[in-house]
């Protein structure tokens, strides 16, 4: 069966542990985080003990740590990127973190589509050099120039074998194609236009290892999963058709008062749990 879990970033404007503690009372069993300070300062992997984070897990009854998004996820654009992604995949790995999050960024306007796939290519080869010696998986999600598609995502998947490189899908940003990754000053840039989120899900379904959960309103603001526009059930749909049992983590891009984002994290606990328990 599919697990459900939630992303840390929800409460990334408050403390760890306070948000983890929050987030196991609603009734997750399972969590990701982030190393994207000062965005998401919950983990800073160059200078925080995994242990740390582990102890944590155990003490409040979490069953697994599921992600955990790299610091510096653009892999077209961002020059510290295979420094983060390495160090990120050596620290999951102290923490038996399995999968680790980046993406391919935003392709700067002076670069050319050819330039770009090699760069990318180039980058992520260094990285996963170090997930197949750590045992992680990378995983790419689509949030940028080429993974918001599914073609891009086709050609990113043709970077590297199954056993060190997948997919975090997510179905938000594949439906409004405008969110890129690129550190803490991230913008809406993107793609005029999205693809379907779930024929896109459809096409590359066999390399998805780690799935968020997010939506929104016409205004584009989050909220609670499956009050939205988003077609978060048929992503899950299809992901229990395939015989998909990873994680389908809850995510918002956080912000707003601690009781609303429980308030929110609850009410898309239960919605999720509606679809895949029944």
């Amino acid at each position: 069966m599919i697990k459900i879990g939630c992303g840390t970033v929800l409460f990334r404007e408050y403390g760890l542990e306070r948000s983890l503690e929050a987030i196991r009372n609603i009734g997750f069993e399972y969590f990701e985080t982030q190393a994207v300070g000062p965005w998401c300062p919950h983990v800073n992997v160059e200078e925080d003990d995994p242990e740390n984070l582990v102890r944590l897990k155990e003490k409040l009854g979490f069953k697994e740590i599921t992600g955990l998004w790299s610091f510096c996820g653009s892999l077209i654009s961002n020059p510290r990127a295979v420094e983060s992604g390495i160090r990120s995949i050596e620290w999951a790995a102290a923490a038996g973190i399995p999968v680790v999050h980046t993406g391919d960024g935003h392709k700067p306007a002076e670069m050319s589509i050819e330039d770009a796939y090699k760069r990318l290519e180039e980058n992520l080869g260094l990285v996963l050099e170090a997930a197949r010696k750590y045992g992680v998986k990378v995983a790419i999600e689509p949030h940028g120039t080429f993974s918001l598609t599914a073609d891009g995502l086709k050609k990113i998947m043709a970077m590297g074998d199954p056993s060190c490189l997948g997919i975090n899908y997510d179905g938000c940003n594949v439906f409004r194609a405008g969110y890129v990754e690129s550190g803490n000053d991230s913008k809406y840039k993107g793609n005029e236009k999205g693809e379907n989120e779930v024929k896109v899900l459809e096409s590359v379904i066999d390399r998805v290892v780690h799935c968020h959960a997010k939506d929104i309103n016409t205004k584009q603001i989050c909220v609670p999963v499956g009050e939205g526009i988003v077609n978060v059930k048929g992503v899950v749909e299809t992901l229990m058709k395939s015989g998909y049992d990873g994680v389908v983590s809850v995510e918002t891009e956080g912000g707003g008062s601690f009781e609303s984002i429980v308030e929110l994290a609850k009410k898309s606990y239960d919605y999720l749990n509606s679809i895949i328990k029944t």
